[in-house]
């Protein structure tokens, strides 16, 4: 097979969020992408039906529409606070039309193979529709295939045996599918949560819910706003900071507790007292279908026989079949041997300096492959334009010893957890861009800089990439779930700010931030 030189193209593998993103900043950059993508048509996960897509006929997003966007392309008016699955691929759809990135879209593309080449670059060996084989050599590439497409199968005692219907939650599609059964879903993560909601509102289903670790459920909505505009901002950074990881679950379950609930007041399993041990998940009707007997909470499985499942508690119970809701692995099979051990690749994380470059593998990089809580879309995009401006250089790489020191870091903390959180990665990743909003330039946002959602418009306000219109974009983003910018805190807020003056003296950003909402909050002469 010949292989043919790309001429300092970005090869991007992958056509979902994350792809779409990386070409678009590419260009942006003044850089030539070729994105590749193994189906007929864009959108990775939001396109349903696509081999590599989980999403069911139903689905809604579980995070916000100002948070399930890019910083540069606003919803269309009107779209729903919680977008179903067909919104999205039509936004998607949209942006790319929008930006020109079809012309760089190669489609029924799949990738066999990405290896290291000469003088830092790498072959990248792809198949088309018509079975034509192809090697071309890439200056740089980025991987964006996803990280939620490879289903982990849980192990558990005689499900061999078992003589009903075992799929995984990837697989499940919708309710009807189950029409008269006794269905039993392993597993409480958002998706395992929602199929048990889902098939609870069918009155022909019997709906069992197990899980070995019962965790705390927060809905879709805290204080009339979404939750994810509530709990992830840059006050959550500095508390995470500022306190002990106990003392920040210890709040944070108390504010479950008063606006949510305690799972066993509506029939579930009770939760470890520590919210670290037993950790969060989030749905608007699980909690109300257990208590109205609609879904029969258990906990963990201990065996299953032909045509039964028998939980730890030792109470057996008749199913026709078993929904696996238990995770995903990381799948990168595309990749050489050599790239994936240098990556220590395993089923749950690969070592990047912040999540993104490897001091090893120079032209290198990597969108959204890390297990996150709460909406990628800010982060990727964050990601996307980071990497590219790096590589047009209009932002400094970083030396090999700041990522070997990031990849210490790393090391660490996925020895202590599994997941990280939008506000971590997006203050972390618009440091790392050069975009984050500051104080200096607009002190009126003093309030919603620091307590407000980290929607992707105000990621454009200035830095690289600053954009004229962002100002208007960010202020329609916050008045879309009732917060205006000017506003004085609120008591609660408050309060957070002196616990956190008191306890991080040396951070600058925060005393200044108090100043000016003093300010704001004098009455005027």
């Amino acid at each position: 097979m010949k292989m043919t030189l790309s001429n300092g193209k970005v090869a991007i593998i992958g056509a979902g969020p994350s792809g779409l993103a990386a070409a678009k900043s590419a260009l942006e950059e003044g850089l030539e992408p070729v994105l590749f993508e193994q189906i007929g048509h864009l959108g990775g996960q939001w396109n349903q039906g696509a081999p590599h897509s989980g999403v069911w006929a139903a689905m809604h997003t579980n995070t916000s529409a100002i948070n399930t966007r890019f910083s540069d392309f606003p919803h269309k008016v009107g779209i729903s606070l919680f977008p179903h699955h067909q919104e999205i691929l039509q936004y998607l759809e949209s942006y790319a039309n929008h930006f020109n990135l079809l012309p760089y879209l190669r489609l029924h593309t799949r990738i066999n193979n990405v290896a290291r080449g000469p003088k830092g670059q790498y072959i990248v060996w792809s198949v088309n529709e018509r079975q034509e084989q192809r090697a071309e050599l890439f200056q740089h590439v980025i991987v964006a295939s996803g990280r939620y497409n490879k289903p982990r199968y849980a192990s558990l005692p005689g499900l061999a045996e078992f003589g009903g219907r075992v799929l995984h939650s990837f697989h499940y599609r919708n309710s009807a599918d189950f029409a008269g059964q006794r269905v039993l879903v392993v597993g409480n993560s958002i998706s395992g949560l929602e199929i048990a909601s889902e098939l609870g509102q069918n009155p022909t289903v019997r709906v069992l819910s197990s899980c070995r670790k019962p965790r705390y459920i927060l809905r879709k909505q805290l204080y009339g706003r979404p939750t994810d505009c509530v709990a992830f901002t840059r006050a959550a950074v500095y508390t995470s900071r500022a306190l002990a990881p106990a003392q920040v679950a210890e709040d944070l379950k108390q504010v479950i507790l008063s606006t949510c609930g305690n799972p066993a007041d509506f029939g579930a399993p009770r939760p470890h007292e520590s919210l670290l041990q037993a950790g969060i998940s989030m749905n608007d009707q699980y909690l109300d279908l257990a208590k109205q007997g609609r879904i029969s909470a258990r906990g963990g499985v201990a065996y299953f026989t032909a045509d039964s499942v028998v939980f730890q508690d030792g109470q057996a119970e008749p199913i026709d079949a078993v929904i696996l809701a238990t995770g995903f692995d990381v799948n990168l099979p595309f990749l050489s041997q050599d790239i994936r051990d240098t990556l220590q690749a395993g089923t749950d994380h690969i070592d990047l300096y912040h999540h993104t470059f490897h001091p090893c593998l120079p032209n290198l990089a990597f969108i959204g492959m890390f297990p996150q809580t709460g909406p990628y879309f800010p982060v990727v995009e964050l990601q996307a334009r980071w990497i590219t401006a790096c590589w047009s250089g209009a932002r400094p790489l970083p030396g090999r010893e700041q990522m070997e020191a990031g990849l210490a870091e790393f090391r660490s903390f996925k020895q202590r957890r599994y997941e990280t959180t939008l506000h971590e990665m997006a203050t972390q990743l618009a440091a790392d861009a050069g975009v984050a909003p500051s104080l200096e330039r607009y002190p009126e946002l003093a309030r919603e800089l620091l307590f407000g959602p980290l929607t992707p418009a105000q990621f454009r306000l200035e830095g690289h990439g600053a954009l004229p219109g962002a100002l208007a974009d960010y202020l329609q983003c916050l008045e879309q779930i009732g917060s205006y910018a000017g506003l004085p805190l609120a008591e609660p807020q408050y309060q957070q700010l002196q616990q956190l003056l008191e306890a991080l003296p040396q951070e600058t950003t925060l005393h200044l931030l108090s100043k000016e909402l003093e300010t704001q909050a004098e009455p005027a002469l």
